[in-house]
């Protein structure tokens, strides 16, 4: 396992988000006051990452010049050679900033529809904003397609499945969408409580929609059948709310992780038995990302301590 220092502002990891740029693996995290970090693989070092507010300049504002921004959410991406940082939060709405610059390329309006969740994908952005209800996948230059509306609206995922690239998003029930075809392919309904985490992966020949709700259960249906066709029944992961989850092949198998009090749980995506776990007593987990980490997969997840941890197979590896 890789661990970074603690992060200077003396703060949890809020969100995070792994991007590579200029032949490196960053990542980005804003911390719980709304700043913004960037931590290098390569140097181990951390960067604070100022950002103009987002509305300076707009009339609504005129009267608050000590306005900033709120941003509870993040995602990276290198486009062009340039390192750029889509965020925002519960109190704003999206925007993107050049990190390297330091400036704002684009903000959406001052209007009340908060972010809920960002994600990065192939280069491009998607955001789930509230209030609107609105999926949107943007480009870099500001111009946006509006994928559809998912009631509740709270979480984003994307996933590579095979050749095909998903785009998923999770309220009142899960959404999915082809992001080559930017058409909606399946809407799956869990029997009680809203999606906060939503995830796909390939088992066997099929592809497998997951998701966790606020009760702590893990819910698995098969993409290619009918939407009231699950994999296996719910699972009781947690007893609390699954805020943040990912997927990991260890074993050979894929395992979707989940972050409960004092430990990450593995569960075996293809058929729902728990298949591990590993210990984070004292720090525990906030925000966690599956990605290509210096040539190899790696679980990356920020923890209550300030601190990122990159996992590779072995450390996953049930016990």
């Amino acid at each position: 396992m890789l661990v970074s220092a603690r992060m200077p502002a003396d703060s949890t990891v809020h969100d995070l988000s792994v991007v590579h740029h200029a032949g490196s693996t960053l990542i980005a995290c804003v911390d719980e006051r709304g700043g913004v970090w960037t931590w290098s693989l390569s140097t181990g070092e951390w960067l604070a990452r100022p950002l103009p507010y987002a509305h300076a300049g707009d009339p609504v504002v005129a009267a608050f010049p000590d306005a900033e921004n709120t941003i509870d959410m993040v995602a990276a991406l290198s486009v062009d050679g340039k390192l750029l940082l889509a965020a925002g939060g519960d109190e704003q709405e999206p925007a993107l900033w050049d990190l390297g610059a330091g400036e704002l390329l684009w903000r959406t309006p001052l209007n009340g529809a908060y972010l809920a969740d960002v994600i990065a994908l192939d280069g491009a952005l998607v955001t789930a904003q509230q209030y609107s209800e609105e999926v949107r996948l943007w480009s870099p230059d500001g111009t946006d397609t509006v994928l559809g509306e998912v009631g509740e609206l709270s979480c984003l995922g994307g996933a590579r499945v095979g050749d095909r690239r998903l785009i998923l998003a999770g309220g009142s029930g899960a959404e999915v969408w082809d992001a080559a075809t930017l058409t909606n392919i399946a809407a799956f309904d869990p029997d009680e409580g809203q999606v906060w985490a939503v995830t796909a992966c390939a088992i066997a020949e099929r592809t497998a929609v997951v998701a966790a709700t606020e009760k702590g259960e893990l819910y698995a249906w098969d993409l290619g059948a009918g939407p009231d066709e699950l994999l296996y029944e719910p699972v009781a992961a947690s007893q609390g709310p699954l805020e943040t989850m990912a997927v990991m092949t260890v074993d050979g198998r894929p395992r979707v992780v989940t972050a409960g009090q004092d430990s990450l749980r593995l569960w075996d995506a293809a058929e729902g038995f728990e298949a591990g776990h590993v210990l984070t007593r004292g720090y525990d987990v906030t925000a966690m990302e599956s990605a290509v980490v210096d040539g190899r997969r790696a679980l990356v997840t920020s923890g209550r301590d300030g601190v990122l941890r990159i996992w590779d197979e072995s450390d996953l590896t049930a016990r």
